[in-house]
């Protein structure tokens, strides 16, 4: 291609695989970070395709269908997401400014190894080898009829529709196809699935792996980071999850360990009850208390019956429930009147104000009671459910990390390995397995004359 070049510096491999353990965010990664920040590819520059066992060459590429219109019928070519997304680069090409890069377009592949994907590809396989110029290699011949899929997707955005660049035009008039250097292939791959196709060195060749390894990064969401997972301790996710990998590491018998740990987006916590949605009455007793606060002569008097009543409510509460409100509302518990600060009130009479005051105030006692109704009602803001414990975190170990050898949950139990013959008699020492995770076994000293009596 001569007429098409330009200058660009490439941000990414043309195609890439993310891969690594269950949970490590590979597609929130090939959305956000590689396809929307490093590319700027969104929205309708990314065409999303899930690789399954069924799928096929004629799904992935273009595919002759029946249409039924009354008693006739006709067939159409139907373009697929990789014929879809070459539509749009093509169109990239074509709007582009004057010696300006066109925008970039990524063809999202998820689960790309639970494909065949020697046939899903099939043709399509060649064209992955890139020139410097960001150009596909080699051309492939294909059929009218898979130029005529891909010419009514050209077509399908009359509004931005601008000639294709000559030599396109050209190759396409030959009915020859290349990959343009604006079009990128990032695809996700779970090593840890045993249930998938494999993929043959030839076609792993074109393709540069990033790995994803698991833990907590400094940008991970704090909610899901500090979900608590336990309450008696208190144990977080966070701190849940890197006992369980580093059990995993110290007695799991695979040879690729790597495919047997579990990233922290393997289960996702779920929002605690806000204090609304879980003390009802309580807070329909607080909002009630809060009117007296605007009755003549008794304005104080009704203050400080708020701030007891919400005192003795929150004192009820799980400390760090407790200290969640009291911060919130700026809890002065040296204060004869006005113990929530976070509430305006009257300097001379020491009744907390209300929007009936009309003092314009934004801390009235509506407002603090609106906010005091989001917090959470939880030990932390967010929690990891016992169900998804038992029936993700949990099958998992047995089904997929220890399927062949439970000796090391036994141990880890306590119990015989005959004691341990199926996944209810594990599930339902759950709780136990999670505390042992943290004990600290003593090794045995040996015996020596000197400790011999």
């Amino acid at each position: 291609m001569t007429g098409t070049l330009y200058h660009m510096d490439f941000p990414l491999p043309h195609q890439l695989i993310l891969f690594g353990p269950p949970g490590t965010s590979k597609s929130y990664l090939a959305r956000t970070e590689k396809s929307a920040a490093l590319l700027n590819a969104k929205d309708n520059n990314v065409v999303p395709v899930t690789f399954h066992t069924d799928y096929s060459y004629g799904e992935f590429v273009a595919r002759l269908l029946p249409l039924t219109d009354g008693t006739a019928i006709t067939y159409n070519m139907y373009a697929g997401p990789f014929i879809r997304a070459l539509a749009v680069a093509y169109r990239c090409l074509s709007t582009a400014a004057k010696d300006q890069p066109p925008q970039n377009v990524v063809l999202l592949i998820d689960e790309i190894n639970r494909g065949n994907c020697a046939e899903i590809f099939g043709d399509v396989f060649q064209l992955l080898d890139r020139g410097d110029d960001g150009w596909s290699s080699y051309e492939i011949s294909v059929s009218e009829l898979t130029i005529k899929a891909l010419n009514a997707e050209l077509g399908r955005d009359e509004a931005t529709s601008k000639p294709l660049p000559a030599d396109v035009l050209t190759q396409l008039d030959n009915r020859r196809l290349r990959l343009p250097p604006n079009l990128f292939l990032i695809a996700t791959m779970n090593t840890s699935d045993e249930s998938v196709f494999f993929m043959d060195s030839a076609f792993k060749r074109r393709w540069n792996f990033e790995f994803c390894p698991v833990g907590f990064p400094s940008h991970f969401p704090v909610e899901q980071a500090t979900a608590t997972v336990t309450t008696a301790p208190v144990r977080d996710w966070a701190t849940v999850l890197n006992a369980l990998n580093a059990f995993i590491l110290a007695e799991c018998p695979s040879r690729n360990l790597d495919d047997k740990l579990i990233g922290p987006w393997f289960i996702k916590a779920k929002a605690e009850p806000t204090l609304a949605t879980q003390y009802k009455d309580t807070m329909a007793e607080l909002t009630k208390a809060s009117k007296g606060v605007t009755v003549a002569n008794s304005g104080r008097d009704n203050s400080d019956k708020f701030d007891k009543k919400l005192v003795e409510f929150a004192k009820t509460l799980a400390k760090p429930v407790q200290d969640r409100i009291f911060a919130f509302a700026e809890y002065n518990e040296s204060s004869t009147h006005n113990k929530l600060r976070a509430i305006a009130y009257d300097l001379n009479s020491s009744y907390y104000l209300s929007t009936k005051h009309q003092r314009g105030s934004d801390r009235v006692i509506e407002v603090f009671l609106e906010g005091l109704g989001k917090l959470s009602s939880g030990i932390a803001t967010h929690k990891i459910s016992q169900a998804d414990i038992h029936g993700k975190l949990f099958l998992y170990l047995w089904d997929s990390v220890f399927d062949r050898d439970k000796s090391p949950l036994a141990k880890k139990l306590g119990v015989q390995t005959a004691d341990l013959r199926t996944f209810g008699q594990f599930v339902e020492k759950a709780d136990l397995f999670i505390e042992r995770l943290f004990e600290v076994e003593t090794p045995a000293h040996p015996v020596t004359t000197e400790n011999v009596a």
